[in-house]
């Protein structure tokens, strides 16, 4: 039961991001753990929204792999990162691969705690910082 407390969070962050997609025209797809796995692994970026620090104990180990975290652990409590959607947008022109609309934006069902359950792959290492 803690662990899915813990998730709370970020199901509601989540669920933000789809609503600000989904008013944008891109269908967001949710796929198992394995089919992500498949896709990181041809070449598709990764985008962990966890916090620095809990990215930092362990992410998915992936050649392109980017975090900017939704929320933001402050001394006042978790806090949305008002320059999500921003840093979002800047990571993806950047590469022309998402662009304002957000397309062929594929979600991750379960998260990284089903990546970790199905013991594939983690880094513990920092994020790349050029994809």
């Amino acid at each position: 039961m803690a662990v899915w407390a813990n998730m709370l969070p970020y199901c509601m962050a989540f669920l933000l991001l789809l609503f600000f997609m989904c008013r944008s025209g891109a269908k967001v797809v949710t796929i198992d753990v394995r089919a992500a796995k498949n896709l990181i692994e041809t070449d598709h970026i990764y985008l962990d929204v966890r916090t620095v620090e809990e990215f930092a104990k362990g992410h998915v180990d992936a050649a392109k792999i980017i975090n900017i975290p939704y929320m933001m652990d402050t001394p006042k409590g978790r806090v949305k990162n008002t320059d999500f959607l921003k840093e979002v947008s800047s990571i993806c022109n950047k590469e022309d691969q998402l662009v304002v609309g957000f397309m062929n934006v594929k979600d991750m069902g379960g998260g990284y705690v089903d990546w970790v359950r199905n013991k594939f792959p983690i880094n513990t290492s920092v994020a790349k910082e050029e994809l």
